[in-house]
């Protein structure tokens, strides 16, 4: 992350979880130079999806021999998921790798975006769409499920895997998760999740609001409820403390997320690719 190769470290939540669940003798590798220091490692995790068993490989090396570091892992990487029965393979990388992994027979599928804003200044106001009402986790009824709220807003996106209540919800405020609701169905339309998180080793003012799950339902698109919801989370975040916040966005997002975010402030801070490697 120091070197700019990757966006920031994981946040101890997510560390937690890798370290209670992850088989590491099978699917991590470590290499070492001849002086015994630490020149690369990968992990190697899987999920499902509708077309099958998505592996994620997330290499990093370092030193003069960096890129064929990279290449022999990045290869065995895509030889266990392969054997182990993936259909795809996924490569998450900062840039710069092109040539490395583009020789290992990959090929880049995705940018992947941290936008930023800073919460010092102005924020934008939140503004209402008619026709739909605003409700936070800790006025909706308990039996809610917020996975299955994500899941349908999100089955239409581009490497699309459903996601369980535990995997959304460990760690979030329930004040900082927003749905808007159609006001003469009472049905939920949209919804974002918030949360303040502090980083180690991170160059932006801590701690930061992330913004994520930003959703809507198809049948409630283009109305302005995916601003709405985030301008609402953005003040909610600079209450709870938060003085930077950041989100993730597919760079070539059908629904042009982007645009709705630059218009709240945000602005591209980092820029990951996504490359692929499938199997028949």
């Amino acid at each position: 992350m120091r070197a700019g190769r990757r966006d920031s470290v994981p946040r101890e939540v997510e560390l937690h979880g890798l370290l209670a669940h992850f088989d590491w003798e099978a699917r991590s590798r470590l290499v070492k130079d001849k002086a015994g220091r630490l020149a690369g490692a990968v992990l190697v995790t899987s999920r499902d999806t509708p077309e099958g068993v998505v592996a994620r490989v997330d290499p990093a090396a370092d030193g003069d021999n960096a890129a064929q570091v990279m290449r022999d892992l990045v290869t065995w990487s895509l030889q266990l998921s392969r054997a182990a029965g993936a259909a795809v393979a996924q490569v998450w990388v900062g840039p710069g790798h092109g040539d490395v992994l583009r020789a290992a027979g990959l090929e880049m599928v995705r940018p992947w975006w941290r936008m930023d804003l800073g919460m010092t200044g102005d924020l934008v106001t939140p503004t209402p769409v008619d026709g739909y009402e605003l409700a936070d986790g800790l006025r909706i009824p308990r039996a809610f499920s917020w996975a299955d709220m994500h899941n349908r807003s999100f089955t239409d996106h581009w490497s699309f895997s459903p996601r369980t209540e535990g995997e959304l919800m460990t760690g979030k405020a329930l004040e900082l998760c927003l749905i808007a609701v159609a006001t003469a169905s009472g049905e939920p339309a949209a919804v974002t999740l918030c949360q303040v998180e502090t980083y180690t080793d991170d160059s932006r003012p801590m701690p930061v609001g992330l913004v994520s799950s930003v959703g809507t339902l198809p049948e409630h698109r283009r109305r302005g409820l995916a601003g709405w919801l985030v301008a609402e989370g953005l003040h909610r975040l600079r209450g709870a403390g938060a003085r930077h916040a950041s989100l993730y966005v597919d760079g070539l997002s059908q629904t042009r997320a982007f645009d709705a975010y630059r218009k709240l402030g945000f602005e591209l801070a980092f820029e990951a690719e996504v490359w692929e490697a499938r199997f028949p």
